[in-house]
């Protein structure tokens, strides 16, 4: 009866699609159902307009979050369409199962852990992860971006890391599936920065937020975001970033399933890579904007770093002066703001 007086409106439904189409209605219950759901609002309406049809797996979810009054009528509905969910309405009283990636995921990093050649050891796991974790995260490709930043060496013995750097990343539009070439430095001012300092997971649920306790280094299409920090033992490496082209697009599960990811992802790293937290002090970095510039000559930056090695009578690998291009572009940047205050100070 209760259902009847506020859903049912005075007639008895013959589709679930009719109910939801109701319940959503009602805007603050469409926000709910859809954050608790881990799907954007416009995926209930097409859901109730018959646009699209869920996957078994979300319309479990849909029954977990709706209101309790609603669940006998809505079951009976969906028994039409999803005749399986009576056959398994005793899976609620199971207990609960931690997200994870799948079994096979686990099998293949192992695998390529254990017999990958080292030239090819981390590009081919971090493909692996990262095409995975789109998948997973986004199967519907609404814009999910998935980067892996990692510590900046220090730039001498007993130094501290003082930034990270973003060295590979993949994306479902808006973003482009490369995100490699659009690699940033970031610091404390960055999410990344504070999952690392940290060291524990952090989110903001949206950019339009006007209070955070976290900073953010906000990109373009970014409008929400999780930093997990990649840990071994108690060391860290870097971090791992994944960026919704949607505010409130993480639930607590998808970021507990980010976690586990982030596990997978220490894989990548030699023990030479992780860093003591004592070792870590993050200092502020420049907007994107700002690094462009520098970040666009960094072929001009590696070729120098060549030239003074070979002028110098030393042989130098393309590793090796990349990486030297990358601590002196990583040296200009966090310079930066002092050179901008001392002209600002000059003008004056």
């Amino acid at each position: 009866m209760i259902f009847q007086e506020r859903y049912g409106k005075g007639r008895r439904l013959q589709t679930w699609q009719e109910l939801l189409s109701q319940l959503i209605e009602d805007i603050q219950l469409e926000r709910r159902l859809a954050q608790e759901m881990g799907v954007q609002p416009i995926t209930l309406r097409r859901w109730a307009r018959g646009v699209v049809q869920p996957r078994e797996d979300n319309i479990r979810r849909l029954l977990k979050a709706v209101p309790r009054e609603v669940y006998p009528e809505l079951m009976r509905l969906l028994a039409n369409d999803f005749p399986k969910l009576l056959e398994q309405s005793t899976e609620a009283s199971a207990p609960a199962v931690l997200p994870a990636p799948p079994v096979e995921v686990y099998v293949r990093a192992l695998s390529m852990y254990t017999t990958t050649p080292p030239s090819l050891y981390p590009d081919a796991l971090y493909d692996l992860l990262l095409q995975q974790m789109l998948r997973q995260l986004d199967p519907e490709q609404r814009g999910l971006a998935v980067t892996v930043a990692r510590c900046m060496p220090p730039p001498a013995s007993g130094r501290k890391v003082r930034s990270l750097r973003e060295i590979v990343g993949r994306g479902n539009p808006p973003w482009p599936r490369d995100l490699s070439q659009q690699a940033i430095f970031l610091g404390a001012e960055s999410l990344a920065g504070a999952a690392v300092t940290h060291c524990r997971l952090v989110t903001i649920p949206s950019r339009d937020e006007e209070y955070s306790l976290f900073a953010a280094h906000w990109v373009e299409h970014e409008q929400s975001a999780v930093a997990c920090p990649i840990l071994w033992q108690t060391r860290v490496a870097g971090c791992l970033i994944v960026s919704s082209a949607f505010p409130h697009a993480f639930t607590q599960t998808q970021q507990s399933l980010i976690e586990r990811y982030a596990q997978l992802m220490s894989l990548c790293f030699r023990p030479e890579a992780f860093y003591s937290h004592s070792d870590v002090e993050l200092r502020l970095m420049p907007l994107y904007t700002e690094q462009l510039p520098y970040l666009q000559n960094f072929r001009r930056y590696v070729s120098r770093k060549v030239e003074e090695a070979s002028a110098a009578g030393r042989s130098l690998s393309l590793y090796e002066a990349q990486e030297a291009a990358w601590r002196e572009i990583e040296e200009q940047l966090l310079e930066l703001p002092l050179r901008q205050a001392e002209e600002e100070t000059e003008k004056r």
